[in-house]
C-alpha cells in the first residue's frame, strides 16, 4: 500500500633583667691615746658587710596538670598512627597486581575528549587505569573480533548499533550489580542492544537522519524546510537551476535518487521503507518497491539530481544544492568546507500520519575477553551518568561545532536552543533503525545488504526496470540475513 506521491506525477517551475644593704652600724666608744712612734698613715681597710640573708624559700605544692601533657602528646601519635595505618600502609601493602587496566577502544573521540572524564575516574579510583586509544574505523569490525577471539582484545570498545547480531557472542551483558536506568534512554537503545533482559551496549551519543537547508536559497524562494515527502519532492523541483542549453544541473534541489554521489543514500533508503511500512529484509514487498521507485524519482524523472553532481554533503556545503539529508556528524564537515554557509536543521521528512525517524548511532560494549568486565561495565555507568555526558560534550565542543547529541531524554531540553542539534533530539523517540546504515565499515551485514541495493539503484538509474533487478536483489538480501541469523 504506497503512501508516496504518485511517481509519474510532473512539476514544472524555474529551478556557519646588688643589691644594696640598707643595714646600719653603731660606731665603736672611743679608745685611750698612747703615743706611738709615728708610723706612715694607711687608709683603713673596711670590713666588708655581712651577706644578706637568703630567704627561706616557699613549699612548692605539685600541679594537677603535671601528666597532663605526657597524656596529650600520647593521644595525639595514637591519632596519627591510626591514620597512617588506615589509609597510607595499606596501599603500601597492596600488591603492584591489584591496579585494574582497561582497554578502551574508541572511534571518533580523540584522547584530548575522553581524557577528561578518564582523569576524573581515575582519581575517584585510584586502583584502575583507563587506556584509551582512539581507533581508525577502517576494517574496524574485523580487527575487534579477531583480537577478541585472540585473548587480545580490550576492555571496552566502541560498536555500531546494529552490530548486535554479529557481536553477541563476542560481548559481556551488563552484570546485575552495575545498575543503569534504561527507561531513560531512547526506545530504540532498548530495542538495538538489549536481548534475552540482558544490555550488551550503552551509548553515549544519539544520531539519525536530519534535513539540511541551504536557508539563502529558501529565503530567495520564499520557502520554508518541507516537513514530508511531497513537499520536499516538489520544492526540489522548484529550487533545481538547469542550464538552459546545455541542460546540465547547475543547482540542484535536493540530492536523492542516485547512490554513487549521495552520502547517506542507504539510510534514506531505509528511513522511505521503514516509514512505508516495509520490511528491507524482502525487497518483493510492494512497500519496499515503492520506496524504491520513490527514491529514483528524483534523478530519473524529476531531475532534481544526478550522477554527475559531486559528493552531496560536498555540493551542499559548497552552495549547489538547496537540500540533503544527513546526520549530525556532517556539520564539522560542512564548516571545515564552508565556515560562512547559512544553513539550517530540520527534523527529516516523513510521510503522512507516519511518525518514523532513522536512528544511526554508537555505543560503548564490554568483550567477552576482558579480564575485568565488572570493572568496566562499572565504567560505562559512570561515563552514562548525566553530568559525564554533559562534559563530554562541552569538551567536545571546544574543538568542533558540536558534541555528541545526548541519548538520555532528560538530558534534551539542554539542547534545544542549539537549532543544528535540536532536531537530532527532537526525533528521539520516534528513531527506528536497520541493516542499511551507512559508513559503519563492518564488513558485515550492512555493508553486504547495502551492496545489493545499491546495485539495484544503480541498474534503475542505467535504465533497468526494477522488475529485472528484483529478484537478484531479493535473493541476495535473504542470502545475507540467514548468513546473520537474522529473521525477516
Amino acid at each position: 500500500m504506497a503512501k508516496f506521491p504518485d511517481p509519474t506525477k510532473q512539476y514544472t517551475a524555474t529551478p556557519l633583667s646588688s643589691a644594696i644593704s640598707t643595714s646600719r652600724q653603731e660606731p665603736n666608744p672611743p679608745a685611750e691615746t698612747i703615743e706611738q712612734p709615728p708610723v706612715s698613715a694607711e687608709p683603713p681597710v673596711a670590713a666588708p658587710p655581712p651577706p644578706p640573708a637568703t630567704p627561706t624559700p616557699l613549699p612548692i605544692s605539685p600541679s594537677p596538670f603535671r601528666n597532663l601533657l605526657p597524656i596529650i602528646l600520647g593521644v595525639g601519635v595514637f591519632i596519627v598512627l591510626g591514620f597512617l595505618a588506615f589509609t597510607l600502609l595499606p596501599r603500601l601493602r597492596s600488591k603492584p597486581d591489584s591496579l585494574i587496566t582497561l582497554t578502551y577502544w574508541g572511534l571518533w573521540e580523540p584522547a584530548s575528549v575522553m581524557q577528561t572524564v578518564i582523569a576524573d575516574y581515575e582519581r575517584d579510583h585510584p586502583n584502575v587505569k583507563i587506556n584509551y586509544s582512539q581507533q581508525s574505523p577502517k576494517n574496524y569490525r574485523s580487527r575487534l573480533v579477531s583480537s577478541i577471539e585472540s585473548g587480545t582484545g580490550p576492555d571496552i570498545a566502541r560498536i555500531h548499533n546494529t552490530w548486535l547480531p554479529m557481536l553477541k557472542k563476542h560481548l559481556s551483558p551488563k552484570p546485575a550489580s552495575v545498575a543503569l536506568d534504561l527507561s531513560d534512554y531512547y526506545p530504540v537503545v532498548q530495542a538495538d542492544f538489549v536481548e534475552g533482559g540482558n544490555l550488551y551496549a550503552a551509548p553515549l551519543e544519539i544520531d539519525g537522519l536530519a534535513l539540511y537547508y541551504n536557508k539563502d536559497i529558501l529565503n530567495e524562494a520564499g520557502a520554508t524546510p518541507p516537513s514530508d515527502w511531497d513537499t520536499l519532492r516538489k520544492l526540489a523541483f522548484d529550487l533545481t537551476k538547469r542550464n538552459p542549453e546545455t541542460k546540465i544541473i547547475e543547482r540542484a534541489g535536493v540530492a536523492l535518487g542516485t547512490a554513487n554521489n549521495v552520502d547517506f543514500w542507504s539510510d534514506i533508503l531505509g528511513l522511505l521503507i521503514l516509514q512505508n511500512s516495509g520490511d528491507p529484509g524482502n525487497p518483493s514487498e510492494t512497500a519496499v518497491r515503492d520506496a524504491l521507485t520513490y527514491y529514483t524519482i528524483f534523478s530519473l524523472s524529476d531531475k532534481s539530481w544526478d550522477s554527475t553532481q559531486p559528493s552531496s554533503v560536498y555540493a551542499f556545503a559548497t552552495g549547489t544544492t538547496a537540500m540533503i539529508i544527513a546526520p549530525s556528524w556532517v556539520i564539522p564537515e560542512i564548516t571545515a568546507i564552508n565556515p560562512s554557509l547559512n544553513y539550517g536543521v530540520a527534523p527529516a521528512p516523513v510521510l503522512p500520519n507516519v511518525n518514523k525517524a532513522w536512528a544511526t548511532y554508537w555505543a560503548e560494549a564490554v568483550p567477552s575477553g576482558s579480564k575485568n568486565p565488572t570493572a568496566a561495565w562499572e565504567f560505562l555507568q559512570y561515563l552514562s551518568r548525566p553530568e559525564v555526558l554533559q562534559k563530554l560534550y562541552t569538551t567536545a565542543a571546544q574543538i568542533r561545532p558540536i558534541g555528541e547529541p545526548y541519548p538520555l531524554r532528560s538530558l534534551a531540553s539542554s539542547l534545544e536552543s542549539d537549532p543544528l542539534v535540536a532536531p537530532f533530539v527532537s526525533q528521539g523517540s520516534s528513531y527506528v533503525s536497520w541493516y542499511l546504515s551507512s559508513r559503519t565499515y563492518d564488513e558485515g551485514v550492512n555493508d553486504e545488504i547495502i551492496k545489493y541495493y545499491e546495485d539495484t539503484i544503480n541498474a534503475m538509474n542505467d535504465g533497468s526496470g526494477l522488475g529485472s533487478v528484483e529478484r537478484t536483489l531479493e535473493e541476495g538480501v535473504k542470502q545475507v540475513m540467514a548468513k546473520y541469523s537474522l529473521a525477516n
